[in-house]
């Protein structure tokens, strides 16, 4: 493999039939040729933060209404943080400029005792095998596009699928289930 994808967006395709991915927007955080590993960036959870850092005894002193979103249906127990400016975490490791992930419970801590924390927790993450994710692409169930801090951590995730095709120039409506996913 010569390019990689990562960090890069996929988004799902109407005709999407994998009911992990449909209408999904998927953050690449590695590609390569032993395959791909991102996380869905739009899909929520029914877990309250607040509720989840209570269960880990972490003070939380942000949104009540804020929730753990799903990352994938690989090693859903496992949570991950992305997060942005002005945060800075030694155990943070940089995704792009102004966007960090972090596997750490002492990340998340830092970062739900800030009323106003940038940033978004995960459970579990995407993951694809060697050519896998080459041969999704070629059959036209994914569509690429450009990523910022700001979608991944601002954009709300019932608005992000369509939010991010506009944004890569692509209307929404015109892709047609079935039909090319070509932009």
């Amino acid at each position: 493999m010569n390019q990689t994808l990562a960090p890069g967006l996929i988004i799902a395709v109407p005709h999407m039939q994998d009911p992990n991915f449909r209408q999904t927007v998927v953050l690449l955080l590695e590609h390569n040729e032993h395959g791909a590993v991102g996380m869905i960036l739009n899909r929520e959870s029914e877990i309250r933060l607040e509720e989840l850092c209570r269960d880990h005894d972490i003070p939380f002193a942000g949104d009540p209404e804020k929730r753990v979103r799903v990352g994938g249906p690989v090693q859903p127990e496992r949570g991950l943080v992305l997060f942005g400016e002005p945060h800075h975490d030694p155990e943070g490791n940089r995704v792009l400029d102004g966007l960090s992930l972090s596997a750490s419970t002492h990340t998340l801590g830092n970062l739900c005792n800030v009323k106003d924390g940038h940033f978004q927790c995960y459970s579990g993450f995407a993951g694809w095998d060697a050519g896998q994710l080459e041969r999704e692409l070629e059959e036209g169930a994914w569509i690429t596009g450009a990523v910022d801090p700001e979608t991944v951590l601002d954009l709300p995730p019932d608005s992000m699928w369509d939010q991010v095709l506009k944004d890569n120039g692509i209307d929404p409506t015109a892709l047609v289930p079935g039909g090319s996913a070509e932009a």
